[in-house]
């Protein structure tokens, strides 16, 4: 399995993106990733998921891509801060501290 992921925006507008393959990692970090995908069943998210009632937009939201492939089916998710559903923001978390950590090496 295969996640890439990228975060734009902020203040800052920095990007920050990684690419993950699941079976070169430690085991204890795959598992991690997988756990939080399934919790957040993130092959039935919308692929540009909507919030009920008004979205705020603000300049400094981050925006989130996210694309999950595996030998069967490649799902891609874009989300900001203002629209994403709380079952996806730990995983959005660990790859946004997993992408911090990678740039800092």
């Amino acid at each position: 399995m295969r996640i890439t992921f990228e975060r734009t925006g902020g203040f800052m507008g920095r990007k920050v993106s990684l690419i993950l393959e699941l079976d070169e990692l430690p085991s204890d970090q795959a598992g991690t990733l997988s756990r939080l995908l399934d919790e957040a069943n993130f092959f039935a998210i919308e692929e540009t998921p909507s919030t009920p009632g008004p979205t705020r937009v603000a300049r400094d939201d981050f925006h989130y891509l996210i694309t999950v492939e595996t030998r069967d089916v490649t799902h891609t998710v874009r989300t900001t801060n203002a629209t994403m559903p709380a079952s996806l923001r730990p995983l959005i978390e660990e790859l946004s501290q997993l992408a911090r950590m990678q740039r800092g090496n």
